[in-house]
């Protein structure tokens, strides 16, 4: 708490409640210090659905002379609660929405002082190695990545992709594939990777009753984290999204376990900031950015997921506190999440498409492949050889330019630098 980064006391604390309570013996007071710690770093991190519900529990745990504090505070609390819920009702949406408004809390993005350089910017061998991706097979390239026309310096870590060759409109650029999507209404007869309803013969796996689309699909999987997930039971994560219809809090663990199980399989010895997927995802660090935190999503699932893959969280520090949090404003800055009429609500990193830039006038659309994760990019009119290839991260269609820099603004914390938006502002100022 003393260096400012209340979201590492709320790991650090909830991992000291997780020891008391395995502790042999019933030590009152220890248990009282740990949950006056917890309830203190969730305060902080502005969580106060989860600061109530802490202090409730202490309140029936702890013994006489300790319970009295910790009820009468919880009652403050849901008092504040209730009248957030109040205005929360007012701006109307669904229960998850409503849910999210009034037990979401917030943390800053920042960059931690001890954090090495490599995980803070993006290097030249990373796009070295992505440009290797794209000549797969021997086959001619149709994109490539650099630095983005976007950037404001040479030394920006600001990057972008560009044709390789001229592209005829309606032509497909490029196959996205991800073992990292995840969706709210799975079913068996859904491939195990990325969703798509399954035919005949699907390929299936020798280890367990995981079944894919395609051998593409199955070896990508394999390649990727179905060896720590393989015979592990997950449907608590899965059921607690089950019917989302849009974005919310119960799709970021089962995001975050899909991500955690690649980096498990890749090297529990390396800093999952150096797995090729995150290290190539650009985080939103911002002094006056919050991102959302709540202990259920931000701390606790995540720490019982990795128990189950297997990992020491106490002893493992390449999964502590802030390397979780560090994975997750990658994934929050760069995730897709959309509507789908089968799958409900689809959320997924994949490999390529976070390091297209957003115009308002875009030359590439991007769509996802026959109701599943992989995504596909198709050009929307001929695009020149060294043409920096845009997608449009939102229908902005014909609002106008203030409207349009206010929906985009979580993604940029500025203004969209299009070339559209740019004009039209001139226009406006004329």
């Amino acid at each position: 708490m003393t260096l400012n980064f209340p979201e590492l006391a709320v790991g650090d604390a909830y991992k000291a409640k997780i020891l008391e309570a395995r502790a042999a013996g019933n030590n009152p007071h220890v248990r009282f210090e740990v949950c006056k710690l917890l309830e203190s770093a969730i305060q902080a991190c502005h969580c106060q659905w989860d600061a109530a519900e802490i202090l409730d529990e202490s309140a029936k745990r702890l013994g006489p002379g300790l319970s009295g504090d910790a009820a009468s505070r919880a009652a403050k609390l849901r008092e504040l609660l209730k009248r957030k819920e109040e205005a929360a009702i007012l701006l109307g949406g669904t229960n998850f929405e409503l849910r999210d408004r009034i037990r979401d809390g917030g943390v800053l993005t920042v960059e931690y002082p001890w954090t090495v350089e490599r995980h803070l910017r993006r290097d030249p061998e990373l796009i070295r190695v992505i440009n290797l991706e794209f000549q797969d097979g021997g086959k001619e390239a149709t994109c490539y990545l650099g630095q983005s026309t976007l950037a404001k310096h040479s030394s920006e870590d600001m990057l972008g992709m560009f044709a390789a060759r001229g592209v005829r409109a309606g032509e497909c650029i490029l196959t996205d594939r991800t073992a990292t999507g995840v969706c709210s209404t799975w079913s068996s007869n859904s491939c195990s990777n990325c969703y798509t309803r399954l035919l005949e013969n699907p390929t299936r796996a020798e280890c367990c009753s995981e079944s894919y689309c395609s051998a593409a699909c199955f070896d990508l999987a394999m390649e990727t984290n179905h060896k720590p997930l393989c015979g592990k039971d997950f449907t608590w994560l899965q059921e607690a999204a089950r019917g989302l219809t849009h974005n919310a809090s119960p799709l970021r663990p089962l995001l975050m376990l899909r991500i955690l199980a690649a980096c498990v399989q890749s090297d529990v010895e390396k800093s999952p900031l150096d797995h090729p997927l995150i290290a190539r995802l650009k985080p939103l660090v911002n002094k006056d950015h919050l991102d959302v935190f709540t202990l259920n999503e931000s701390v606790a699932v995540p720490i019982k997921i990795l128990e189950q893959l297997g990992i020491d969280v106490f002893a493992n520090r390449n999964f502590d506190t802030d390397i979780l949090h560090s994975i997750w404003t990658r994934l929050a800055n760069n995730k897709a999440g959309s509507p789908d009429p089968r799958l409900g609500f689809v959320d997924e990193i994949t490999p390529h498409l976070p390091l297209f830039n957003h115009s308002c006038e875009p030359n590439v659309e991007w769509r996802r492949e026959n109701g599943s994760t992989t995504v596909r990019f198709f050009a929307i009119r001929p695009i020149k050889k060294g043409e920096e290839l845009f997608c449009s991260y939102l229908d902005v269609g014909g609002i106008p330019v203030n409207q349009r820099q206010e929906m985009l603004w979580p993604w940029f914390e500025g203004p969209c630098l299009c070339s559209r938006c740019k004009e039209e502002e001139k226009s406006s100022s004329i």
